[in-house]
């Protein structure tokens, strides 16, 4: 049975490539991968893992037409683009123009999936987005207030949890690493003066390097600014290619303590390598922490507004305590995805 499946992400996040590669290996399991790439560069194209065996279609045009064409012959599965869900009107139009086909496609013995999703902000265009949902044979959603939002479906690790180090080395890493990675999204609150001095307050009282990394590519000035704010160094990417940019991520995180983010990806590439997460969240809006929180990783936030520096050190004792626990969390998250996995290749034996 072919599948369909859509790669498309921002070409300067690394984070979007990693948990589209997890997700296509999982639906490349249950059948011939048809992948809408789009203009996407090969630097881009670099991050998916892609096989020879996969079909990519360049054009919006040529992808709607084979869908259409599939859908008049055969039983195929649509898999929706994991990723982070605006319940807009745009958004919500896409979805109801693409019910049709897959009602017709569930009546050829076809199937759809929906994994791998957070709900950004919960709006009134939830409705016909939920009720396009209802023709998926499979609904996941990877935080709980997604879940809450929407109303159908379940709870599932995002999907780049699957990737890194694996399950006996992620265990079995040291807690001696040398350093403190800081990433910090360019359009978000910048870190005041004392946020800076509390964070090197921080490194110091663990020995530790700060290591200022851009895991998106417009971070990169914010990267540098605060890696001089920090007294540390900065990682930035020096080209466009995903699949050389991760690699010199992967490399900090494997030898970092703890990432201090406010980027999902950030936070889950790195435990995925045996860094600690302390995720920057202010109320319970961040998607990070909800993230976190639904694969069972809690009390590992701070905020913009340190109470002081002890604090803070407190905090990330109290998460390096818990380091074997949570990394568990993390080898219990994988366990999860490839049990949905095996869910998604059941539909297509």
């Amino acid at each position: 049975m072919r599948i369909f499946a859509s790669a498309m992400g921002q070409i300067d996040n690394v984070g979007d490539t990693v948990l589209r590669r997890a997700f296509l290996d999982a639906l490349r399991e249950a059948g011939e991968l048809q992948v809408f790439v789009g203009s996407r560069a090969d630097s881009y194209l670099s991050g998916l893992g892609l096989h020879d065996a996969d079909r990519l279609f360049r054009t919006s045009t040529d992808w709607r037409r084979e869908i259409s064409r599939s859908t008049l012959r055969e039983a195929s599965v649509y898999a929706f683009n994991a990723g982070e869900m605006e319940l807009q009107r745009a958004y919500a139009l896409r979805y109801l123009r693409l019910a049709p086909h897959l009602a017709l496609n569930r009546l050829r013995g076809g199937h759809a999936v929906h994994t791998g999703f957070g709900v950004r902000q919960n709006t009134k265009w939830r409705i016909p987005v939920a009720a396009t949902l209802r023709l998926c044979d499979l609904v996941a959603w990877r935080d709980d207030y997604s879940l809450a939002a929407m109303g159908l479906g379940r709870i599932a690790p995002d999907w780049a949890f699957a990737t890194g180090a694996a399950d006996v080395d992620l265990l079995a890493s040291t807690p001696d690493r040398p350093l403190l990675a800081v990433s910090v999204r360019y359009n978000g609150r910048r870190p005041d003066s004392a946020w800076i001095q509390a964070m090197r307050g921080l490194a110091g009282a663990f020995g530790l390097q700060i290591v200022a990394v851009s895991q998106i590519e417009r971070d990169g000035p914010l990267a540098e600014e605060l890696a001089v704010k920090l007294g540390g160094t900065a990682l930035v990417w020096d080209g466009p290619d995903h699949a050389q940019q991760e690699v010199k991520l992967r490399a900090v995180y494997q030898r970092s303590l703890l990432v201090v983010t406010d980027r999902l990806h950030a936070a889950v590439i790195g435990l995925t390598e045996g860094a600690l997460p302390l995720v920057i969240a202010e109320g319970g809006h961040s998607k990070a922490a909800r993230t976190l929180d639904a694969v069972g990783i809690k009390g590992a936030t701070i905020g913009w507004t340190l109470p002081d520096a002890a604090a803070l050190e407190r905090r990330a004792r109290d998460v390096i305590s818990r380091r074997e626990p949570i990394l568990r969390h993390v080898v219990e998250a994988r366990a999860s995805l490839s049990e949905l996995t095996r869910a998604i290749r059941k539909l297509t034996e």
